[in-house]
């Protein structure tokens, strides 16, 4: 039997997201603690990342930044899967 270790429910979404650099990647789900996302470059466990995901809302375009720890790597074909835990992030309207 599985058992979920996970301290937020994650909503499946999958939204384009900027990381530093100019590298991009495609979000799989996200919650009020962290997300899941694949990228092409390869990342390390316990390193810090920075990203940005901009979307419409019905009040205009937002943008969401956030500072994160990259908790676990999985290995998923020509991708990398990405699990971050937010350290710092903010939502912002974009200007």
């Amino acid at each position: 039997m599985f058992t979920e270790h996970r301290s937020e429910p994650r909503e499946c979404i999958a939204l384009p997201l900027q990381l530093e650099n100019g590298r991009q990647g495609m979000t799989r789900d996200i919650s009020a603690s962290g997300l899941f996302f694949e990228a092409d470059r390869e990342q390390r466990a316990g390193s810090l990342i920075d990203f940005e995901i901009e979307f419409d809302w019905h009040s205009g375009l937002m943008k969401f930044k956030a500072q994160c720890e990259i908790v676990r790597i999985e290995p998923r074909g020509d991708k990398t899967g990405v699990a971050l835990k937010f350290l710092v992030s903010r939502l912002a309207p974009v200007e």
